[in-house]
């Protein structure tokens, strides 16, 4: 009970704090940026007059121009987001129950769709599913451009051993409260997890290594 409600208030201090330092693009903005950059290189848009371009891309993306031109600007001054991502997603882990327990930590924004990777080192099967759910929204709560986080966790004991491993969506992940993961972490919340693996189920990890794919 005691560890429960450590696991509790610590992530809700860890939410309270990055809640007061917005990220500079939403991820309706991240994806529109991304797009935009992809389609600049296109050789149909660069026959265009430099002026008329943003409105040919945002016409046929179905955005409205000056939000475009807004995403743009924001992207472009934000400077390094995969470098932020990381970062964000590591003062989140360490902020909350996990700290101290982080393993790899990736934000792939090579593509509109980015993926947030985090791994920890679990001390105890039965705090899996919880623990989860606190990476799951360090993914999302360090870098809300992504669009899925993989989460995945070793064995502290023995770190070549996976335990855990399940793909969530940024959209089930934000429904995830901390507060309520006494009561919903092993029913309702892992329910929101895709190609869920877990030891504490009898599923055979022995097999996997490296990072898991966060594709289909």
């Amino acid at each position: 009970m005691k560890r429960s409600l450590t696991l509790i208030c610590t992530c809700l201090l860890a939410q309270t704090a990055f809640a007061a330092e917005p990220f500079p693009l939403t991820r309706d903005e991240y994806k529109m940026f991304k797009h935009y950059q992809s389609a600049i290189d296109d050789p149909r848009v660069q026959k265009m007059k430099p002026e008329a371009r943003l409105a040919a891309i945002a016409r046929d993306a179905h955005y409205k121009p000056k939000e475009l031109q807004a995403a743009v600007d924001k992207g472009e001054a934000a400077g390094d987001l995969k470098a932020r991502c990381e970062q964000g997603i590591k003062e989140a882990i360490d902020a909350g129950a996990l700290k101290g327990l982080s393993g790899k930590i990736e934000a792939d924004l090579a593509e509109e769709h980015g993926v947030a990777y985090v791994q920890w080192l679990n001390e105890n099967p039965d705090k899996l599913a919880p623990e989860a759910c606190v990476a799951a929204r360090a993914g999302i709560d360090g870098c809300p451009l992504v669009s899925s986080v993989q989460v995945w966790a070793q064995d502290k004991a023995n770190p070549k051993a996976r335990v855990f491993q399940a793909l969530i969506s940024a959209t089930a992940a934000d429904k995830i409260k901390t507060d309520k993961l006494k009561d919903f972490a092993e029913t309702r919340y892992i329910r929101l997890f895709e190609k869920v693996k877990s030891v504490k189920n009898g599923d055979d990890l022995s097999a996997e290594s490296g990072t898991p794919t966060a594709k289909p």
